[in-house]
């Protein structure tokens, strides 16, 4: 077989394989809203227990604004205390969602705990507030998408975190 007949069926190979994969991605059904906005949750907590400061942050909207915190100095505060190894730990109750257009609100309540040295601050479980945004994102750097991230957080008291 001449070298541009095998370079020929190759690619009409690869054509039909990526065309194949595309159509397999697009005929699957998104999940409903509200189970992308508890999945979001669920991936917080995991980066705030593996200490996984870039998977956080891009959890926080660029518009963040509680506590009198920018995205940029959360990020500060989140570096330094992870440098100082301290080990988070947060439990939730089941959320509840409400979802209108492109901003949801989700109530819970959350306790929260640490570890630092040896030594494990513990405190009361509290109700919470955490307002999102649908914000355009792109999936594998590459295709246009869409997800929640944090624009506050209401019902926490930063004092003695510093």
């Amino acid at each position: 077989m001449k070298r541009s007949t095998w370079l020929a069926i190759s690619g009409a190979t690869v054509l039909i394989a990526a065309l194949l994969v595309m159509w397999r991605i697009a005929a699957t059904p998104a999940p409903p809203e509200e189970q992308v906005v508890r999945n979001r949750l669920e991936e917080i907590r995991q980066a705030i227990e593996g200490r996984d400061l870039n998977t956080l942050m891009d959890a926080i909207s660029s518009d963040f604004d509680a506590f009198g915190y920018s995205p940029e100095r959360l990020r500060i505060e989140l570096a330094s205390a992870f440098r100082r190894g301290i080990r988070p730990h947060v439990r939730y109750t089941a959320p509840v969602i409400n979802i209108i257009g492109k901003e949801a609100t989700v109530n819970m309540r959350v306790e929260a705990w640490w570890e630092e040295q040896g030594l494990v601050s513990r405190h009361e479980p509290t109700d919470i507030q955490v307002k999102l945004r649908k914000e355009p994102a792109r999936k594998w750097l590459v295709f246009p998408a869409e997800k929640w991230r944090v624009i506050d957080v209401e019902g926490i008291s930063v004092n003695g975190l510093e």
